[in-house]
């Protein structure tokens, strides 16, 4: 019934339908807890006809008393401490939680404590450290004012001016990326390759319901689809090298590899294109053997001839 409340507060009205989807019961179940929550108190209206439902009337809205308007804009970050510091918003989270803290009952305070002691999440990579990122605060700073800026973007080399509205900032993998309109389109910009930010005065022009989190699943979605010209090879690997071979195939070829398997494993992967199989392949040795395409097969062959006359070359360089 909590669930069902805050639902109501934060999306303003759902049917029965939509309540039972979100809350993964039955609309019977939803009519009930309705009924429990307006018999204790709770405004819940009941909206009539085709695009009835329930909401709550009179601006009826939970309080967390005490919790700061800059600090409730920081409890979405409870968990990610690290990207948190990273925003400049390191003290206002840490206020937030203990005001959150101590307005738990003591039940729910042992049970939050169970959590904490049993679950964390870290969303930086192994075996790398983190792009440094020292406009993010910047950043983070338009975004969250709405104001357009002018950045300085190096990529492949090249520094270029650019003028965007930015959006949004998202944390993948451990990075920071930054969406944003250009001329009306959307762009996704590195945030470690911004170089210098300047907040100007004109507003952002936000598109109308824009949702960072589909777009952005939209722009990875499109991404990945780009790269994917799917060249097919079929290999026997060793399973010792089976979890490195998924992070090297892409997205839609990583259902394909079993991590569970022992011995030898033939199969079959798709890679971006020729070269990254081939580079993919030898990177991992004698563990893999290419069995087909045929060409692909070749010039594993080749390149593992050539490195071995390398070696012996400089051997006996060596010796001599």
């Amino acid at each position: 019934m909590l669930s069902l409340l805050l639902h109501l507060q934060v999306r303003g009205q759902l049917s029965a339908g939509e309540l039972a989807r979100l809350l993964e019961v039955s609309e019977r179940t939803v009519q009930r807890d309705v009924e429990a929550l307006v018999a204790s108190g709770v405004p819940v209206r009941t909206v009539r006809g085709p695009a009835g439902g329930y909401r709550l009337a009179g601006g009826y809205r939970t309080r967390l008393t005490g919790v700061g308007l800059d600090e409730a804009g920081a409890l979405a970050f409870l968990g990610l401490a690290g990207p948190a510091q990273q925003l400049g918003l390191g003290e206002m989270l840490e206020g937030a939680r203990m005001k959150v803290w101590a307005g738990l009952t003591g039940e729910a305070r042992e049970r939050a404590g169970r959590t904490v002691e049993r679950f964390h999440l870290d969303p930086v990579r192994w075996y790398g450290t983190a792009e440094p990122v020292p406009c993010l605060t910047e950043l983070a700073g338009a975004v969250w004012r709405d104001r357009r800026i002018r950045m300085r973007y190096v990529r492949g080399g090249r520094a270029v001016e650019r003028e965007v509205d930015p959006l949004g900032l998202v944390l993948a993998g451990g990075e920071w990326y930054l969406v944003a309109l250009r001329d009306a389109d959307r762009r996704t910009y590195r945030v470690s390759r911004i170089a210098a930010v300047e907040a100007l005065d004109e507003p952002v022009s936000r598109p109308p319901g824009f949702d960072l989190a589909q777009s952005w699943a939209d722009a990875r979605r499109e991404f990945e689809d780009e790269r994917a010209r799917a060249v097919e090879v079929t290999m026997r690997v060793a399973a010792r090298a089976l979890p490195r071979l998924r992070r090297l195939v892409p997205v839609h070829g990583q259902d394909r590899i079993p991590l569970t398997a022992t011995g030898m494993v033939e199969l079959t992967v798709p890679f971006d294109d020729d070269y990254w199989a081939l580079v993919s392949v030898l990177s991992l040795g004698s563990a893999v053997e290419v069995l087909r395409p045929a060409g692909l097969r070749r010039r594993v062959a080749g390149e593992v001839r050539a490195a071995a006359r390398r070696y012996t070359l400089k051997s006996a360089v060596t010796e001599i």
